[in-house]
């Protein structure tokens, strides 16, 4: 079987080096998996990750923590597509809203969510979502503003049964972390259950959100197979199933070519 870490957070990885966490998770069957932007320190390091590894593609993006300083770092994001989307770039990512946190003021996530979905848009790129206690902001801004044509993913999803569906009617897919494996989430483990297999994807966002059992321990993508047998549990499928499909869906989402 093949997976796909459809969201990862590779450069922040300490506890093992890349070329270590990328044997772990070959052995593990995670072939390919899309390190995420949220910020400009780690735009370079992404974008390195993935000229240097051939099964490792990127996002590039201002996490809606970050929104206070969109303005400042908006010309280096845009000074990246000068010539066309970048070998490798699969997204625009991890964009959205945080209203849980409110790292930063609600009308600079706004800003800075609207202008990277009009960079999607313009760049015909899918847009990797970050939605916190926010989801009717968010929904109006992607009705207002306009959906990119390539829609995207609703990335670690923990809002509601609805908000899923709503999601999943808009075109967008939804993707499932660890959480998904944790003893309190049975609310979301019924929503994973109430959506069609075709809309799904998983993820580890490692280095947070480590699957059962190794709660505690730095994520990887080698523990990306354990959320899979949750998932396909949940589901009452065959892993194999739940695994191929979800592949499919990540590639095709994100156009992988290997």
């Amino acid at each position: 079987m093949e997976l796909i870490d459809s969201h990862a957070h590779l450069y922040m990885l300490e506890h093992s080096d890349v070329d270590t966490v990328l044997s772990r998770a070959k052995e593990a069957g995670v072939s390919t998996m899309v390190t995420i932007g949220t910020e400009q320190s780690d735009w370079d390091l992404n974008k390195t990750l993935g000229k240097t590894h051939k099964n490792i593609f990127y996002t590039l993006g201002t996490h809606p923590h970050s929104a206070t300083s969109w303005e400042e770092w908006k010309p280096q994001l845009l000074s990246y597509f000068n010539g066309g989307v970048p070998p490798k770039c699969v997204a625009i990512g991890e964009i959205g809203l945080d209203f849980f946190y409110d790292n930063s003021p609600r009308k600079e996530q706004l800003l800075c969510f609207e202008e990277q979905v009009e960079l999607a848009k313009s760049l015909d790129l899918p847009i990797a979502i970050h939605c916190r206690e926010a989801f009717d902001d968010l929904f109006e801004v992607l009705n207002r503003v306009g959906l990119p044509n390539r829609r995207g993913v609703m990335h670690c999803f923990t809002g509601t049964t609805e908000e899923a569906k709503k999601s999943v009617d808009l075109g967008f897919k939804i993707s499932f972390s660890g959480i998904l494996t944790f003893k309190k989430a049975e609310s979301l483990r019924e929503t994973a259950k109430a959506l069609p297999l075709d809309a799904l994807m998983i993820e580890t966002d490692c280095p947070f959100l480590t699957p059962e059992p190794h709660r505690g321990k730095p994520n990887e993508p080698s523990y990306l197979p354990l959320t899979a047998k949750v998932l396909s549990s949940v589901l009452a499928l065959d892993l194999e199933e739940v695994v191929g499909k979800t592949t499919a869906n990540t590639r095709a989402v994100f156009a992988l070519t290997s």
